[in-house]
């Protein structure tokens, strides 16, 4: 009930295309306009569209409000944006599914504004190194029924690294697939923890312990622990997920996670990145590399060669 009051009183503040864009322009251009082109302050208000344009005075280059964003090229009202990000700050996120039935639009519209969103956070992640004291631990998303020496198409490898604090807790966390040239069977190679650590581990960081066995004394309990939340998080929300799209769902656990250990303001956060980050095309996201049918192909290869 609590949850649905907070939707209500978010709508009630956004409730109007013109507050939307006024809020908008705020969230990518913080500071005040700045011409893409050029970098002039100045600029004439063109209202002829159903979103503004921004002609720079200096360069008479047109600017749209959503050009350069995740918004860009869509004909969803800004409104129903903005209650899409409210939603995906929630803590618990939102489907598609659901998403649909919130904003009135079609399944395959909400399935790719919630990409999209999820690009955004994916970018923010991107630019934030694991710093301090850091830990990293082996995980796995999708646990088989029928475990075996070798890697189940179910079973999705992880490393989850960690910022740790002087009270031994989580501050910072980064969650990543494993991709398959690191892999022998469901075993992390060490050129696997290189890539991670050169990738997202400050350079600069001295206290680092990597734990790549399944079984290892030294393994850190609170990350094993954040991957089986981030597991059961994306099961109940979202049915479970497949490889091709599971690092976007790692990275949205990942952004939340992170912005409610510094305090931070999700939506206002969220807002930011999706003012400040390229849109992700249609073609592009369901072009992703999805290996799920060879390893299923391999996998009872391999079962069989054993018997």
């Amino acid at each position: 009930m609590q949850s649905s009051q907070c939707f209500e009183h978010f709508c009630s503040l956004y409730n109007s295309e013109e507050k939307c864009i006024a809020a908008f322009f705020d969230a990518r251009w913080p500071t005040g306009f700045c011409c893409p082109h050029c970098s002039h302050r100045q600029f004439y208000l063109i209202r002829t569209r159903k979103l503004p344009l921004y002609e720079c005075r200096d360069c008479h280059i047109q600017t749209s409000l959503t050009a350069g964003t995740i918004l860009e090229g869509s004909r969803t009202p800004l409104k129903l944006w903005f209650q899409a990000l409210y939603l995906h700050s929630l803590p618990t996120g939102i489907s598609a599914t659901k998403l649909t039935s919130i904003i009135g639009t079609t399944y395959k519209t909400a399935w790719l504004i919630c990409h999209k969103i999820r690009h955004a956070m994916s970018s923010a992640e991107s630019r934030e190194l694991l710093s301090g004291v850091v830990r990293v631990n082996w995980g796995v998303y999708g646990h088989p029924y029928n475990p075996t020496i070798f890697r189940h198409p179910q079973e999705q490898p992880l490393l989850a690294g960690g910022t740790i604090d002087s009270n031994d807790q989580i501050i910072h966390l980064k969650i990543k697939q494993i991709s398959d040239n690191h892999l022998i069977h469901d075993r992390i190679t060490r050129l696997g923890s290189l890539a991670f650590t050169s990738q997202y581990v400050d350079p600069a960081v001295t206290d680092l312990t990597v734990v790549t066995q399944k079984f290892s004394r030294n393994r850190s309990n609170a990350l094993i622990s954040l991957c089986n939340r981030a597991s059961n998080w994306m099961n109940l929300v979202f049915n479970g997920i497949g490889p091709k799209h599971l690092q976007s769902y790692l990275d949205q656990f990942c952004f939340s996670f992170n912005r409610v250990q510094s305090g931070e303001n999700i939506f206002n956060n969220l807002l930011q990145y999706s003012a400040s980050t390229s849109t992700l095309k249609y073609p592009e996201l369901v072009s992703r590399a999805n290996h799920s049918k060879l390893h299923k192909r391999n996998y009872f290869h391999l079962l069989r060669e054993a018997c």
